[in-house]
């Protein structure tokens, strides 16, 4: 066979490295000089479950060469994996199991997915994000969607940071060993379509940048989602009536759809963003720092360009405070000074002083 059809993808050790409590943000680490690890209600154990409904002793986590086996210590209420009451049973990055009968569910984690975790959160928000959008997966979803594979839409506004998140899933998934393929332009030529497909699509992920939806060759198509060459499709677009004028309703259909919520919906989430970049950019400045008015401005602010929106944020106050004015921070950033005057009182609504009257 050619070696685009061979095998596997993935190679060298999978280790399981943690436990990501599903649909929250608070992960048990196991590791890898640790050879076991215990969990229940009791308060001494590794990983501790307050809960009437998990016994006290529940169950242990074994390390078996590069595997991790759980084995239930004779709970009341069982430790479940895929849907079963067992004994015993083995886990593998992005396989979950469930503690006790008021369910607690956890997701076997490796370092690669722990890594990609904290960026996650961040394009999808976490579980204190209202949305009424239920094609807006959790970080846990997206997580597990990402390893077991799967074709993938994703739509969203400008700056929603879709390319980011396909690359995310290429990262965490199991086709990770082969470069990700990112496309905007599909060669015309039938010959040139087939080859991009066998020698760098298979047993990859092919990203699809759908722009304006202009209807994509059929034959291109057609071959993309053949599981002959085991490519994963991950499609970015506006809206799924765009997506099904350049795939077809029916490829369309047989993706998972993820929805990104729009920056301006997300008002609860600002703090906890623009923190994160203050941090990025090595600024002591936190949101917890600004005066109350101004906390209020930037969380009411629409950020049109949603991400690019925040950054442009980040990197201006980080200047503005370090150097101590707008007109300094003006020159240091290359810009007008009036045009950074205007964006800071008339387009983000911020009032002088920038940050509470305290010794920073």
């Amino acid at each position: 066979m050619p070696e685009a059809l061979r095998g596997g993808t993935l190679e060298g050790p999978d280790v399981v490295t943690s436990l990501l409590r599903y649909g929250t943000a608070i992960e048990h680490e196991l590791p890898l000089a640790g050879r076991r690890f215990t969990m229940g209600s009791a308060p001494d154990r590794d990983i501790a479950i307050q809960s009437p409904f998990v016994s006290a002793r529940h169950c242990r986590l074994d390390r078996k060469l590069l595997g991790l086996q759980v084995i239930d210590q004779g709970s009341k209420n069982g430790t479940f994996f895929e849907g079963k009451r067992e004994k015993g049973f083995y886990l593998r990055p992005g396989t979950t199991f469930v503690v006790g009968a008021l369910p607690h569910c956890f997701l076997a984690l490796n370092d690669e997915m722990r890594a990609c975790h904290p960026e996650l959160l961040e394009i999808l928000g976490d579980s204190s994000e209202h949305t009424t959008r239920s094609e807006t997966p959790s970080p846990s979803d997206l997580l597990l969607a990402a390893v077991h594979g799967g074709h993938l839409l994703i739509t969203s506004e400008p700056g929603c940071e879709q390319d980011r998140l396909a690359r995310i899933v290429h990262r965490i998934s199991r086709l990770r060993a082969r470069p990700i393929v990112e496309l905007d332009q599909i060669p015309i030529d039938r010959a040139a379509q087939l080859d991009l497909i066998r020698r760098r699509a298979a047993r990859s992920t092919l990203v699809l940048d759908l722009g304006a939806g202009v209807r994509l060759p059929e034959g291109f198509v057609s071959a993309v989602f053949s599981p002959r060459y085991r490519v994963r499709v991950i499609a970015l677009a506006r809206s799924i009536d765009i997506a099904g004028e350049a795939l077809g309703g029916p490829y369309v259909r047989q993706m998972q759809h993820v929805w990104l919520a729009p920056v301006a919906s997300r008002s609860e989430a600002i703090d906890r963003l623009l923190d994160r970049m203050f941090v990025e950019r090595k600024s002591s400045l936190r949101m917890v720092d600004l005066t109350p008015d101004n906390q209020a401005a930037l969380r009411a602010y629409r950020w049109p360009g949603n991400f690019a929106s925040l950054r442009e944020a980040a990197d201006r106050l980080t200047t503005i405070t370090g150097l101590g004015s707008i007109h300094k921070a003006a020159h240091a950033l290359g810009v007008p000074p009036s045009t950074l005057y205007h964006w800071y009182s008339h387009i983000m609504g911020l009032a002088r002083p920038l940050v509470r009257s305290v010794d920073r």
